[in-house]
């Protein structure tokens, strides 16, 4: 039999640092044709990185001789209290789709868990995205709860109802995280967390709402990309304009950005979804949070 036409077999095994630029590559096609824009220079995707504690050695590739087809990034922390293995992307080139690559990639990666006493493996996909989701179910993953991302093109809609009249924002260089928690209705995002601020802070802006010496409010973001991470305020010192002003600050200080995006807000938190609406923000996607128990 002439097998000269035959496709080379396709192999998974762990990445390693040295493959970061093939990842790149890979990276861009394989989200080239995704539900919103996801292309990522080398510097983003090294942040990326970064901020999702993506441990390379640990992430897994799957190869047709030397190309790299498929990946998907592993970042390692603590979640809810648990050990936990994040997928920080899983991305499979077009034309290698519909193979069982990322079910492969999963299948291979999760004896590494179990062997590292990981309690549970966390991810997002978009709701939209029947097909991930489908296969997510399959691996033995449940949705936990819907995180929204709300862009807004600006400018900010003030309220009528503001009547703070002595809030300060100033610039925090090192968070206040016992006040800051205080402030919340609920937990962030893997990616908004204190952990994952902390991995990036020299990429984030923090700005603080003070009247006198007290904090009342505070917004984290990418000012050069206008995303913001996290943004609370004192539950005593709501709908006084305290938030409405940080967004405009923000605004100010993210005048390159083409829009302001709140990245993966929690759809329960109504009253700060209702906020932010009324702020100009719209629903651009939803995705579903979801954890396999290892």
């Amino acid at each position: 039999m002439d097998r000269r036409n035959e496709n080379p077999p396709i192999n998974c095994r762990y990445l390693k640092d040295e493959d970061f630029s093939r990842v790149h590559e890979t990276f861009l096609e394989a989200f080239s044709d995704y539900l919103i824009t996801f292309q990522l220079t080398r510097e983003q995707l090294e942040r990326h990185i970064l901020l999702n504690a993506v441990d390379l050695n640990l992430s897994v590739g799957c190869f047709q001789e030397e190309r790299l087809v498929g990946f998907t990034l592993n970042g390692f922390g603590m979640w809810g209290g648990k050990s936990t293995i994040y997928d920080a992307g899983t991305g499979v080139i077009p034309e290698f789709r519909r193979r069982g690559l990322s079910r492969a990639m999963f299948e291979l990666m999760f004896p590494m868990c179990a062997e590292r006493h990981i309690k549970q493996c966390l991810l997002e996909v978009i709701t939209k995205n029947d097909r991930a989701v489908k296969l997510y179910e399959q691996l033995g993953f449940y949705p936990t709860r819907t995180l929204m991302l709300l862009e807004c093109k600006g400018p900010i809609k003030a309220s009528l109802r503001e009547n703070e009249k002595d809030i300060e924002i100033r610039e925090i260089t090192q968070p206040y995280w016992g006040v800051f928690k205080t402030f919340w209705d609920g937990d962030t995002s893997w990616q908004n967390s204190v952990e994952a601020i902390e991995r990036s802070l020299e990429l984030k802006t923090i700005l603080g709402a003070f009247i006198g010496k007290d904090c009342v409010g505070y917004i984290v973001f990418s000012s050069n990309l206008g995303r913001v991470a996290q943004m609370a305020v004192s539950k005593g010192h709501r709908n006084r304009g305290v938030g409405t002003k940080l967004l405009m600050a923000m605004e100010d200080s993210s005048k390159g950005a083409e829009s302001m995006q709140i990245i993966n807000i929690d759809d329960s938190l109504t009253g700060a979804v209702r906020f932010l609406y009324n702020r100009g923000f719209y629903e651009l996607l939803s995705q579903y949070e979801m954890v396999k128990p290892l």
